[in-house]
């Protein structure tokens, strides 16, 4: 490269800069699996006051939140279906519906999936079956439908939101560990996959956040205790702290960057878990 065509290139990332100085996600269309949930309810948040057009997929309509619900009547901005992740056929009805209102899909989040505390001895094989099915078999079915459309366009974004269980063994969440493991592997592949039609593929993996999910275990100070000794800034991490990496995964600041998983535990890992002294 010749030293002129450097120069410009530094003029236009200046430029770049300057125009997503605050990520701005006007026009885009974002549809969140899992939107229901605590974190996925904080993040669909994050991407309305962004600009982006939310699209909010759950199970039921019996966990939207009144908050949520109240968005859901009186912004232009954000709309809400259901949807099975289990089932090819209510995935595919879903992506149709999509497709059909606004024609395209930018940005695809993953929040879905469900928890069991159990140590893997006790475990049955339905109760295995379930939490994989939703937790990895629908990362998978979802995937499958929704990038057609980001194929198509040569461009899209797709961030699962993992675990800090995938990445470290703790106790009594081996199923959950397991998807959310075979989640991250999955994700990493398709990055690989999908790079040639300029499709990132991300992961932010939340350590200990307080939760629907994780409520009633931190309602036993002992073990919030013992969680507290482990992460180094000293507090449990709540839904919106997960919120500003999805973000940046999902805007232009991360257009070189897929594959990779941004770790959201408050220290936890940086410090191998060590109680501190």
């Amino acid at each position: 490269m010749e030293v002129g065509q450097s120069l410009r290139g530094g003029e236009d990332m200046k430029k770049n800069i300057k125009d997503n100085a605050c990520i701005d996600l006007s026009g885009k269309v974002v549809v969140i699996i899992g939107g229901t949930g605590s974190i996925g309810e904080e993040i669909a948040l994050g991407f309305l006051f962004s600009n982006a057009t939310v699209v909010v997929a759950g199970r039921s309509k019996e966990t939207i939140s009144s908050k949520l619900q109240q968005l859901l009547q009186n912004s232009q901005k954000i709309f809400y279906e259901k949807v099975n992740v289990v089932s090819e056929n209510s995935v595919k009805k879903f992506y149709n519906v999509v497709m059909e209102r606004f024609d395209k899909i930018d940005i695809l989040i993953l929040t879905h999936g469900i928890q069991l505390r159990k140590s893997f001895v006790d475990i049955n094989i339905k109760e295995w079956k379930k939490i994989i099915d939703i937790n990895l078999t629908g990362a998978f079915l979802v995937c499958k439908y929704f990038t057609n459309s980001m194929i198509k366009r040569k461009q899209g974004k797709i961030i699962g939101i993992t675990s800090l269980t995938s990445e470290f063994g703790i106790r009594n969440v081996a199923a959950y560990a397991a998807s959310k493991g075979g989640m991250s592997m999955f994700l990493k592949t398709i990055a690989v996959e999908l790079a040639k039609y300029n499709i990132n593929v991300n992961m932010v993996a939340p350590g200990r956040i307080e939760t629907a999910m994780t409520k009633n275990i931190l309602k036993n100070n002992e073990i919030k205790l013992s969680n507290l000794e482990r992460i180094p800034l000293r507090r449990i991490g709540i839904p919106s702290d997960v919120v500003g990496a999805t973000l940046f995964l999902s805007s232009d600041f991360s257009n070189y960057i897929t594959g990779q998983t941004i770790v959201v535990d408050g220290g936890w890992s940086a410090s191998i878990g060590n109680v501190r002294q």
